[in-house]
């Protein structure tokens, strides 16, 4: 079965923020490139999106989380559509 991928307005959002933090403060290349990264974490959710595990934010067990690097990205599947919600940084402390 594959998915569809469906990056909600938040998302959209999150990862032109991320670029424009990439550019600020190393380079529009490396910003680039990391988004094209992340753009291909998410397209790879089409085939087998319960790979991941269940959401840290929520109880729905709909909602997952890929890990990137240091990224969280977090989708809701619904019947054969992948909603990505967000896309942040792990924080660490």
């Amino acid at each position: 079965m594959t998915f569809n991928i469906i990056v909600e307005d938040e998302a959209k959002q999150d990862l032109l923020n991320i670029y424009k933090y990439i550019c600020k403060n190393d380079s529009q290349p490396k910003a680039k490139n990391f988004i094209l990264e992340l753009q291909k974490k998410i397209q790879s959710l089409d085939s087998v999106p319960y790979r991941c595990r269940n959401s840290y934010y929520t109880d729905d067990q709909n909602t997952k989380d890929l890990i990137h690097k240091k990224y969280t990205i977090v989708f809701k599947v619904i019947n054969n559509n992948i909603h990505v919600l967000t896309v942040f940084r792990q924080k660490s402390y």
